[in-house]
């Protein structure tokens, strides 16, 4: 913690067009303490975070998401955090909070039998995500994949949402590209198009527009 001098200090080189790395060597600290100081404007006299508080309180049915969709990953989500959300925690926060998730993932994998297949026979669907410049500002594009299970030719689509709607225009837009209809569509337990699925049993309820 710095003294209330050395903090004048500190915004006065920040006025003169010194930058935080700069500072932060001068005074021996963080550029992550020159930059809490100077978005401050002056001193502020130091306050522990209170206990039982965690910064990724009320991002659980998100880092769910992300969980499942790296796979497991936790560096990955951990990354991700950073970049979409802004929030930066260690690797091993991020670790106990998706650890009630993991039991869920391995049960999926169990469920999920993967098979090659004649031609015809079947078109894997699924969506991805990720954020890029359009028109100057960082936008969240949803990417619809379909793959043919013989010859793993690729269809792709980009919404700007994961909505059913997207769901069905990706199914019926990847039918004309491929010039017909497999004999079945293999996906993910997608909300969207999926009411209810139980790992244990297997028992899987459509949506009624699928």
């Amino acid at each position: 913690m710095l003294e209330p001098d050395e903090v004048t200090a500190m915004l006065r080189l920040n006025k003169l067009g010194w930058g935080s790395r700069r500072i932060a060597r001068e005074f021996g600290c963080s550029r992550t303490t020159v930059q809490r100081y100077v978005d401050a404007g002056g001193w502020q006299e130091y306050r522990s975070p209170r206990k039982g508080v965690s910064k990724l309180d009320g991002h659980e049915a998100w880092l769910r998401d992300c969980f499942f969709r790296h796979r497991g990953n936790a560096d990955v989500v951990r990354q991700d955090l950073a970049r979409e959300l802004g929030v930066r925690v260690s690797l091993r926060t991020v670790e106990r909070a998706v650890s009630g998730y993991r039991q869920e993932l391995a049960a999926e994998a169990v469920a999920t039998m993967r098979f090659e297949t004649p031609p015809g026979h079947q078109m894997q669907i699924d969506f991805g995500e990720k954020r890029v410049q359009l028109g100057g500002e960082m936008t969240r594009v949803y990417m619809f994949v379909a793959t043919l299970g013989y010859s793993r030719r690729i269809f792709a689509m980009a919404f700007l949402h994961e909505r059913q709607s997207a769901w069905l225009d990706g199914i019926e837009t990847a039918f004309r590209y491929f010039g017909g209809t497999p004999a079945e569509v293999l996906l993910d337990n997608a909300r969207a198009l999926v009411k209810h699925h139980d790992a244990a049993t297997r028992e899987v309820v459509f949506n009624d527009r699928l």
